[in-house]
């Protein structure tokens, strides 16, 4: 199975794909673009162009499930109304499964069961890493 972690930030999706191997261990592909944004969300051709690249993005990574590290709904640490919309168009992905985790699930299982990261892993992927790895590993 092949997990697709999701950090949605401002206007793009940081995108880390995960699997298990032979070994039961988590590794992370190597991918040509990690992150997909969203330009104009008022441009119902921008949508539209985010989704097909979101769809595309998940035939040619073979992604089963997105995983979606989740944002407030209100508050001081609130997501903003633009990335709901990137979280709604993940969700309609076709032939893809959505699961969503909290950024104190992440915590704590980042403490707990996360040894070491993929070499060479860029900073602004370790959320959607963890996001992956925790479905693969927590179920």
């Amino acid at each position: 199975m092949r997990v697709c972690g999701c950090e949605i930030s401002a206007r793009e999706v940081r995108l880390a794909v995960v699997h298990q191997n032979d070994e039961g261990n988590i590794e992370m592909l190597r991918l040509k673009s990690t992150r997909i944004e969203l330009e104009d969300d008022t441009s119902e051709a921008d949508l539209r162009s985010f989704m097909v690249s979101l769809h595309e993005f998940s035939k040619e990574n073979e992604i089963d499930t997105f995983v979606i590290k989740t944002r407030a709904k209100k508050g001081r640490m609130a997501g903003g109304a633009v990335s709901f919309k990137i979280e709604a168009l993940i969700q309609l992905v076709e032939g893809c499964s959505t699961r969503f985790v909290s950024p104190v699930a992440l915590s704590h299982f980042a403490k707990k069961e996360v040894e070491s990261y993929p070499e060479k892993m860029p900073v602004y992927l370790k959320n959607a890493f963890l996001s992956g790895a925790y479905v693969l590993t927590m179920g």
